[in-house]
This record gives C-alpha cells, sequence and structure tokens, in this order.
C-alpha cells in the first residue's frame, strides 16, 4: 500500500542527515517533493513510499531522530494513497 509521509522541511534536513547514505531508507527520504502551501505559506516535504518502507523509517526515526516519529505514525496509523 503506498503511503505519503508529510514531514516540515526543518525535521526532514535533519533526520535524512543521520542516516547511512548507502540505506535504502535515505534513498527514499532523497525522493522527498518540497510542497508550497496553496497560498504560498509555508512548506511541507510530502515522502511517497510504501507501508513497510514507512514502518522501516519509522525503526529508524526511533533510534536516530524521534523527533520525526510523530510524523511517520500518523501515516501508518491512518494509511492513504498519494
Amino acid at each position: 500500500m503506498a503511503v505519503l509521509i508529510e514531514i516540515p522541511p526543518d525535521l526532514y534536513d535533519r533526520f535524512w542527515i543521520c542516516c547511512d547514505s548507502s540505506s535504502r531508507d535515505y534513498a527514499i527520504l532523497k525522493n522527498g517533493v518540497i510542497v508550497h502551501g496553496p497560498n504560498g505559506d509555508g512548506r511541507v516535504i510530502q515522502i511517497p513510499c510504501n507501508l513497510s518502507d514507512a514502518e522501516n523509517l519509522l525503526a529508524v526515526a526511533n533510534k536516530v531522530f524521534p523527533e520525526a516519529v510523530p510524523a511517520i505514525k500518523k501515516v501508518i496509523a491512518t494509511p492513504q494513497c498519494p
């Protein structure tokens, strides 16, 4: 099942830096897309992935960057197709 993780840019930047650059998790995070709000206000990074990849990202976040955990848990709890 495809899911779409949304995370603020500052958390995104700090999360992917903590990941091993040769890992699949890093590659998934680097596929994130910057999306601007409807009125040009605010930005969010959208990370399309499948549910198992989101679960793996959650495990990595728990180890290296707990601040990203809530955003990932949210999409796992209520998965939606991107």
